[in-house]
């Protein structure tokens, strides 16, 4: 049977009602991908750096403690946390990093120290998890799961983990478990993009605000996340290490 038979037997069909027609919309198809996690806490510290050609080197403090509450049904964010911390390890930003980051000597010297920081951040995550219902342990049958997300493990699994034990910090056990959006990024889409800045290009979206502005960044991480998921990424958490 040829194609011109097969569409005058389609259109008998439909003059009898024998054929019922289903527009699957492209829109219904992304929201069949089950998310484990309701709310995503997008995560991106700014902290003490230098140049490559800098004699000095040190451990790196956090400088910029900044955090939006993403909503993943709704692909918004729903609520956001900034505030600069004082490095106490070395007081004096380089000049590169002030010129890499935004950041000014009076933002940090107008800060809290780390564990001070750490008590206002976890302050604001309680707020969160009382106004949207959150649960943060990832493990319960809670329906608003929540869990942080970055770019890469070096803001938790690096930068606060090596600077909370030198400072003899305890945190919390939500802040050893995240999603590694860079890492999901490149097993989906089978390349490794040039930074946040890249993969948001490469998805056919603009950055917007400034690069290594802690705020900015988890904005457009954000973003991408957004992408990643209309695209039909899994959010699965990095494995502990």
């Amino acid at each position: 049977m040829d194609q011109q038979e097969n569409s005058k037997l389609l259109e008998a069909a439909r003059c009898l009602n024998a054929v019922e027609t289903i527009c699957v919309k492209k829109e219904l198809s992304k929201k069949l991908t089950s998310q484990p996690f309701s709310y995503l806490l997008v995560l991106d510290f700014e902290a003490t750096c230098w140049s490559k050609e800098d004699d000095f080197k040190a451990p790196n403090e956090v400088i910029e403690c900044p955090c939006v509450l993403y909503h993943v049904e709704t692909n918004r964010i729903v609520s956001e946390f900034q505030l600069y911390v004082r490095p106490v390890e070395n007081p004096i930003l380089s000049e590169f990093c002030m010129k890499l980051t935004g950041i000014r000597q009076s933002q940090v010297d107008g800060g809290f120290p780390l564990d001070v920081s750490l008590m206002l951040f976890k302050k604001w995550l309680e707020e969160m998890r009382k106004r949207f219902a959150l649960s943060y342990d990832i493990y319960s049958s809670a329906e608003n799961k929540c869990i942080f997300a970055t770019w890469s493990d070096w803001d938790l699994g690096v930068c606060l983990k090596r600077e909370s034990q030198r400072k003899r910090i305890t945190l919390p056990e939500m802040f050893t478990t995240w999603i590694d959006v860079r890492a999901i990024y490149c097993s989906h889409y089978l390349r490794k993009p040039k930074g946040l800045y890249g993969a948001l290009q490469e998805l056919g979206l603009e950055f917007v605000g400034r690069e290594h502005c802690g705020l900015d960044d988890a904005r457009n991480t954000a973003k991408l996340i957004g992408a990643m998921l209309a695209d039909g990424v899994l959010l699965e958490r990095t494995p502990s290490f």
